[in-house]
Order: structure tokens, then C-alpha cells, then sequence
């Protein structure tokens, strides 16, 4: 038996490897006018100085799809397969390297290839044409951290260390790696001389070069990294390798004599163009953000002279308290009327939120919530797990593998509104499993609802009264674009 490996790729995106134990079955019926372009026949393919290399061939009006076949082979035996999206057809360099080394090609070899276009379809002919190519394969090349690799790093482990390595190259002992934020690898982050083909980096350096104002990375959102091994004056890569680094997801407010440290979910826009930075827990707080107190007072349960209470002190009536499942997402309860003027200037917002953060609009959480639409239906990837132990929100039935993906560990935290004949509290205020998730909003009349919605039967958010001097829970959504 013979092995066949297939890549599917799209045009500069990359190349999937997989592979096949059955021998390639290519379609019996020929047509030797469909003439191989590019490249020319007994060219050379130098992929050290290059970064793409280009195939193209004779279209032909009764084949609707093709493969390029390459081999090592005069006959095309133990051939590697791409499957083409396009005419010509790109491939980078680094990919057509690799597709070298599953024809069992060496780092630094010169070899002849040969190489074929097919119809992709058996009923369909194909060419009885082969040419071929000398392919100087690339030097070592680096290896990790991958291609496109994602890394975050973790608040409770700076100390781990990330790890870089390539390939070896003859007679060389001595490295030098350089981390920039260019992919020309201009004013780098990182440049280091290296003894071997590996080193580490810990976390920290990465979060202290994130937090160092003249590097230009951002805080919350993701950076694209690029980095590159030099051995002599010349790097082993034609272009850079990238990584997408994210700093540590948290923030810590300081007011005063008061420190908190919250958790930061960054989370991407509907549309993929962007991304939202929001607090992953709910405020909890018990100054304003100049460090002055909030007025308490302690002498009774959820005192009307407070302009906050705790989780412990949240009753619907004198006997029913939040459940221990939702008092660990609550964080605070704020009379939020009451921090300010009581006006319609609506000042609590800017004494509450601290810099680089605020209240968010209705329509932050309409936002949020159409962004968890586009990859479930019922807010799923929002919600806290032990909020909603029976993973079921009326008769609809929530995915438990989707449960939280963001972190962002919302639930249902109940307030007051008005509702006539007079304050009603959301039912759900002391129940799991509860509908609302109530929030607040940059209003004193108002708040938030993330929820079900009746008419569409799927993830919603919208403003809804807020009952005068009402408890609400406030998450905060970031306002900097770092």
C-alpha cells in the first residue's frame, strides 16, 4: 500500500496536512494540450529567497476543479496532493518547505521535483503532462512557538517559562534571537545571542514589556508578535513567525486604602473586527474611585441609609436570601440614586467607574449579547455554571459545553423595578436557573436585562425600569482601546 498525503489550503492562508493509507487514483482519461506554466520546466525554486512560489497551468473548459500533484518521482509515485482554490495557485514558502519534508526532503537539500496538474474529478480528463523542478529547501528553520499560536498569559503563573526553538545548522553553536512587534522585526521587543536552539522566556518579561508604555502593545486586546533566529547576518526564516500574545486578564483597582483585583474577559465583536474588554466579575467595591467611602450603614439588613449591601444582606422579603450559587457572582449590591445628586446628570456613573473604565450603555450589553449569538443561542458562553445547575431557562435547554467559554460568569443577580401597583422585585432574584440578569446602566431610571427574548426565542438584552433606590449589580466595560 502506498501513502498519499493531501493538503487542503486556501490561498496565503496555510496548508493542513493529513494523510491517506490508500494509493492515489488519478482519472484515466488524459488531455496532453492542458500545458504546465509555472514554474518553468528545470527551473529553480530557491525558497531561501523567496516567499511565495507561484503554479499555474492551462485552464480547461471541461474541468471544474483541480489537484497539484508533486513527487520525487518521474511517475509520480508516492506523490503529496494539494488540492488548488485558484489559478494560479500561491503557496508560501515556508509551507512549500514543508511540503518538501513529507516527499522526505532535508533541511538545506537541493532535489529535483516533479509535479502535475489532475482533475480533482475522475469523470473529468486530466493532463498526461509532468515537469519538473529543482527545490532548494529552506535552512532550519524556527519552531516553536507555531505559526498563528495563541498565548495568553496567566496572572497566577508569570513565573512559567515560553520556550523558543528552531532547528540546528551546521558548524553554527551561536543564535541570536530578536521578538518585535514588526514583521520587519524593527525596534524589538526581545534581542538576545543564544548557545544552543533553545531558550525560555518567562511570562513576566512579556507582561513587563506589555505594561511599559513606549512598547506600543496593548493591555487587554491581543498583539501580533513576530520573531526570527539570525545565525551570522542572515535570518533562518524568508519572513517572520507570528504569534498572537494577550497580557494577563486582570485588572487591579487601587482606591485609597482598598485594592481588588478583578478578572478581564476580552471578547470579539459580532463582526470579528474588533474587540471588548469587560470586567468578568461584577463590581465589588465599597469606595468611590477617588477612594473616599460609600456611605453603610450597619445597624440593619440591607439598611435604607446604605448606598451599598452585600450579597448576605439581599433579601426579597424578610425570609429569602440569594442563593449561596449566586452570591459568589454578585460582588455588590449599589443603591446607585443614591451615589450623587439624584439628578437626571446622572453623576454616580463617573464617581463609580475608575479610569479607563465606565457604566455601560443599554447598548453595550445589546452588543454583547448579538457577539454570543454567533456561536449560540442562549447566551451561553456568558453565563456561570453554577448559576444554572439545571441548564435549562424555561423550555429551553442550555449547551453545557458552551457554558462560560467567555468567562465572563454572569447570572441572575435580581433588582426592583417599577411595575404597578407599586416595586416589584424580579422573581429570580432568589432562584437559580432565573431568567434576568439584570445589570446596571448609565441611568438612574434603568438598567439591563440579558436575557431570553420572548419574540425571537433567543439571546437579548434591553433597558427595563429600575425601581426607585433599587439594588442593582454594575460590570464595567473598558473604554481604552489598549
Amino acid at each position: 500500500m502506498k501513502k498519499c498525503l493531501s493538503y487542503l489550503s486556501i490561498l496565503f492562508i496555510g496548508l493542513n496536512l493529513s494523510s491517506c493509507k490508500n494509493e492515489v487514483e488519478f482519472p484515466k482519461l488524459t488531455i496532453s494540450e492542458l500545458e504546465l506554466l509555472v514554474p518553468q520546466k528545470d527551473s529553480i525554486v530557491d525558497l531561501q529567497n523567496r516567499s511565495t512560489v507561484t503554479f499555474a497551468w492551462e485552464n480547461s473548459t471541461i474541468v471544474s476543479s483541480y489537484n497539484l500533484v508533486f513527487s520525487t518521482n518521474s511517475d509520480l509515485s508516492d506523490p503529496v496532493v494539494v488540492e488548488t482554490s485558484s489559478n494560479p495557485y500561491v503557496i508560501r514558502s515556508s509551507e512549500m518547505n514543508d511540503l518538501g519534508k513529507s516527499l522526505g526532503l532535508s533541511t538545506g537539500s537541493t532535489n529535483k521535483i516533479f509535479w502535475s496538474v489532475k482533475s480533482r474529478k475522475s469523470s473529468q480528463p486530466t493532463t498526461a503532462e509532468v515537469n519538473s523542478f529543482t527545490l532548494k529547501m529552506l535552512l532550519a528553520q524556527p519552531l516553536t512557538p507555531a505559526k498563528d499560536s495563541i498565548i495568553n498569559l496567566n496572572h497566577d503563573s508569570l513565573s512559567t517559562q515560553l520556550k523558543f526553538s528552531w532547528e540546528p545548522m551546521t558548524d553554527i553553536d551561536s543564535y541570536q534571537l530578536i521578538i518585535s512587534a514588526k514583521a520587519d522585526l524593527s525596534n524589538p521587543l526581545i534581542d538576545i545571542t543564544v548557545s544552543g536552539t533553545s531558550t525560555v522566556i518567562a511570562q513576566q518579561q512579556f507582561q513587563n514589556i506589555i505594561e511599559n508604555p513606549t512598547s506600543g502593545l496593548k493591555r487587554y486586546k491581543s498583539n501580533s508578535i513576530y520573531w526570527n533566529v539570525k545565525a551570522g547576518d542572515k535570518f533562518m526564516a524568508v519572513s517572520a513567525r507570528k504569534f498572537k500574545l494577550y497580557g494577563t486578564k486582570v485588572f487591579t483597582n487601587i482606591r485609597g486604602d482598598e485594592s481588588i483585583t478583578y478578572k478581564v474577559a476580552v471578547i470579539p465583536t459580532a463582526d470579528g473586527t474588533d474587540e471588548m474588554v469587560w470586567m468578568a466579575e461584577n463590581l465589588r467595591t465599597r469606595k468611590l474611585n477617588n477612594g473616599d467611602d460609600l456611605v453603610y450603614d450597619a445597624t440593619g439588613q440591607m439598611s435604607w441609609n446604605s448606598q451599598y449591601f452585600t450579597p448576605a444582606e439581599a433579601m426579597v422579603s424578610s425570609s429569602t436570601a440569594i442563593p449561596d450559587e449566586l452570591r459568589a457572582t454578585v460582588g455588590m449590591f449599589y443603591r446607585v440614586r443614591m451615589i450623587g445628586d439624584n439628578s437626571t446628570s446622572v453623576v454616580w456613573t463617573s464617581l463609580l467607574a475608575p479610569a479607563k473604565w465606565r457604566v455601560p450603555e443599554e447598548q453595550d450589553y445589546k452588543n454583547l449579547a448579538n457577539a454570543a449569538l454567533t456561536v449560540c443561542n442562549y447566551l451561553e458562553v456568558l453565563r456561570a455554571p453554577a448559576a444554572y445547575p439545571a441548564l435549562k431557562i424555561s423550555d429551553k435547554v442550555l449547551v453545557e459545553s458552551k457554558m462560560n467559554l467567555w468567562g465572563m460568569n454572569m447570572a441572575p443577580s435580581g433588582t426592583n423595578r417599577v411595575a404597578a401597583p407599586g416595586n416589584l422585585y424580579i422573581g429570580e432574584f432568589g432562584l437559580l436557573n432565573g431568567l434576568h440578569m439584570t445589570y446596571a446602566i448609565n441611568s438612574i431610571s434603568q438598567c439591563a436585562t440579558v436575557e431570553i427574548n420572548a419574540g425571537t426565542g433567543k439571546g437579548n438584552a434591553r433597558a427595563i425600569g429600575l425601581g426607585y433606590n433599587a439594588p442593582i449589580v454594575v460590570r464595567l466595560i473598558y473604554k481604552g482601546d489598549d
